[in-house]
């Protein structure tokens, strides 16, 4: 398609009308002509014309060859030169201009109409190749990754801007060395040093994740690299592009989040999860008789005490410092967590006769925590703790089962006065201990369908006054296929991580009723008492709870002031809002409320204008030493006389002696309720099976 543009510079007006007409009837527009060099460039910047034809030897200062070289260097437009001079010097001098072609005058119009098709297309073609390489160049100057082209030698042919910033280099410098002059390779999983290798035939392309480049100033960063090997027609193995993405940044939010999702904000240690998926890497390797690994759950004794006191702020660097104590007892294959509150547990394997016995470990602990009292506001306060160790062995399922083992063990050890550590034993010979949790689902549900648990109750007698009720307190039991009780620590804790506390406390209300009605048709002096019911977290946003106890007491005919209902501190708390309307629509009926486990939580009174409740039951963990530790005394005497002055009554649960009954009363506690005054009896009068342990 001859439709171009030509321009014609020629001194000699008649060759300069000939040239025009060969040109417009071989089909090409002549759009300008010019017989020296300003003219010429004047008219070449206005026309923009596709083709120049240039003589050599024009009018003025210029001659056709200089006029060429600023064309190609301004203007990129293609020039034919048409010259009757051959000699050296003049072409190597139009040389310098870079024309499309040179041709000699006289010329033949088909050399001409050939010159010209050719010069064209490749005019063409240059134009292309520009616009690509000026393409690239926008690519490589604008992208965010850091581009390296590399000769076969590793020799660095060209950088790109972000790769200067990386490699804090510029390119005109880094053009003089090789690549591992200016960075090495690390991966970052094996820790080896990692180097581009030979490129085959079969890979062009390699690509790598994960890598710290490390410039030759010895700034890092964490990249993903590719590397393409060039091929060139006609050649083999000849330049590699190396592109480097800069991933630090989300590197470092990235192992933020990992953190995070895995940690304990408050403490930098393990949190439940992580702890959990951990365990159970550990349960699995381990051996089916002995142990060479052990959970130590630890708690802080009277941690309320400090945390209610002096704040939660104090309560806070205290869990700092014990998180710190038992952080050094961590190394590659140690590992901690805290679990919630002041629960933490410490997983200790020991590999080898050298290290350690784990009760070495718990020792150390202990005795930390005794030499180091917690310091605030200028005041010391003693510090023990409570350590149940748990073998972690093949008769454990899961973690599962070693938290409900731990639990129940280093609960039984700050009962029984803390300050010391002490190990798990199943005293049944392990009959139930192996039980896997899905089993446990199944007994339980089991148990619900067919009526196998047990009403138990213990007295909760007044200590003072006259006119003040006798009461009780309804506990369940399971019974296993022999007949054997099962305590509620050993299936309650299974029941409220997977949600059957709903279904449990609903049987417990039905029956309670059933059982009260039977009593007191029978003119049973225990139908005489106030039953007190309890009611788990679950139950507390269970919407159909309320209606349920209503029609319940209805259908056995019961009168609601005949039962309490207990609730805990802490699952009041949580649940404010439903606790609340319970209480609000079951006080209009008849029913009264008791806030059980004060002090285990929250311990404000504050609450207590939403939640009207008739009676407060002081945590067992106060009463049960109040005999022997001053502390615990004087929280029970402040915590009567604030319960007193709400018009509220007050019940001292674990009254475990006699002493303990005497200082309750002499406090003023208006009830009590322990084995002290009675251990817990069957419900219906028959005699108590025997007991399993765990």
């Amino acid at each position: 398609m001859k439709n171009e543009r030509i321009y014609i510079v020629e001194d000699e007006r008649i060759i300069a009308i000939d040239l025009k007409r060969r040109l417009e009837r071989m089909g090409y527009q002549v759009c300008g002509s010019a017989s020296d060099g300003e003219t010429a460039l004047a008219g070449i910047r206005t026309e923009k014309p596709d083709l120049i034809l240039m003589d050599v030897v024009i009018q003025g200062p210029m001659d056709g060859i200089e006029v060429a070289r600023i064309i190609y260097t301004e203007l990129h437009i293609p020039v034919i030169f048409l010259s009757a001079y051959t000699d050296g010097i003049t072409l190597d001098r139009a040389r310098d201009a870079h024309p499309l072609g040179y041709i000699l005058k006289p010329f033949k119009e088909r050399e001409l109409a050939n010159l010209l098709e050719m010069a064209l297309y490749k005019s063409s073609a240059d134009t292309q190749i520009r616009e690509k390489e000026q393409l690239f160049s926008a690519i490589l100057n604008s992208t965010t990754d850091a581009i390296l082209v590399l000769g076969r030698s590793n020799e660095v042919l060209f950088i790109n801007p972000e790769a200067e910033q990386i490699l804090e280099i510029k390119d005109t410098e880094a053009r003089a060395k090789r690549l591992q002059d200016l960075l090495t390779l690390m991966d970052m999983e094996t820790a080896e040093p990692f180097s581009i290798p030979d490129f085959s035939d079969r890979l062009k392309i390699l690509k790598a994740h994960n890598l710290r480049l490390t410039n030759h100033r010895g700034n890092s960063f964490v990249v993903e690299m590719t590397v393409n090997h060039e091929v060139r027609v006609g050649q083999s193995h000849e330049n590699y592009i190396v592109s480097f993405k800069d991933i630090s940044r989300l590197h470092e939010m990235t192992d933020a989040i990992r953190y995070q999702t895995s940690h304990d904000i408050l403490t930098g240690l393990l949190n439940r999860n992580e702890l959990a998926l951990r365990m159970n890497t550990t349960l699995a390797k381990a051996p089916i008789s002995g142990a060479s690994a052990h959970a130590l759950f630890i708690d802080v004794d009277h941690f309320r005490v400090v945390n209610d006191s002096c704040g939660t702020q104090a309560g806070d660097v205290l869990l700092k410092e014990i998180a710190d104590r038992i952080r050094t007892h961590v190394t590659p294959k140690n590992y901690a967590a805290r679990t919630g509150g002041d629960d933490f547990v410490l997983v200790y394997i020991q590999d080898g006769p050298s290290q350690k016995d784990v009760s070495v470990i718990a020792r150390d602990l202990l005795e930390a925590a005794r030499a180091h009292p917690f310091k605030w506001n200028r005041k010391e306060y003693p510090i023990t703790l409570s350590i149940a160790i748990v073998p972690l062995d093949s008769s454990f399922k899961s973690e599962h089962d070693v938290m409900i083992a731990g639990a129940q063990t280093v609960l039984a050890t700050h009962e029984s006065g803390g300050g010391r550590f002490c190990f798990y034993e199943r005293t049944d010979g392990g009959r139930y201990g192996s039980l896997p949790i899905s089993e446990w689902i199944s007994r339980i549900h089991s148990a619900l369908q067919n009526d196998g648990f047990r009403l138990y109750y213990q007295p909760i007698e007044p200590l003072s006054g006259t006119g003040k009720r006798h009461k009780l307190e309804v506990l369940i039991r399971m019974v296993d296929e022999s007949g054997a009780i099962i305590q509620p620590g050993d299936f309650i804790p299974i029941a409220e991580r997977y949600n059957i506390m709903p279904a449990i406390d609903r049987w417990v209300i039905k029956n309670s009723f059933r059982q009260y009605a039977e009593l007191s048709r029978a003119g049973d002096p225990l139908a005489d008492r106030v039953f007190s019911v309890n009611l788990s977290g679950a139950s507390l946003v269970d919407g159909e709870i309320i209606e349920y106890i209503i029609d319940k007491a209805r259908e056995y005919r019961v009168p609601p002031a005949q039962f309490c209902i207990e609730i805990t501190e802490s699952n009041a708390i949580l649940n404010l809002t439903s606790a609340s309307r319970i209480i609000h629509i079951l006080h209009e009926q008849g029913f009264t409320f008791a806030l059980d486990d004060f002090g285990s939580g929250f311990s404000s009174f504050s609450y207590l204008k939403n939640l009207p409740v008739d009676y407060l039951k002081i945590d067992g963990s106060f009463i049960r030493n109040m005999d022997k530790d001053h502390v615990d005394y004087t929280m029970v005497q402040a915590i009567t006389s604030m319960c007193h002055v709400l018009s509220l009554e007050v019940v001292g649960e674990f009254a475990e002696n006699g002493a303990i009954i005497k200082m309750l009363h002499e406090i003023g506690v208006d009830y009590a309720q322990g084995y002290g005054i009675s251990k817990p009896l069957p419900l219906d009068g028959s005699a108590p099976g025997p007991e399993i342990a765990f």
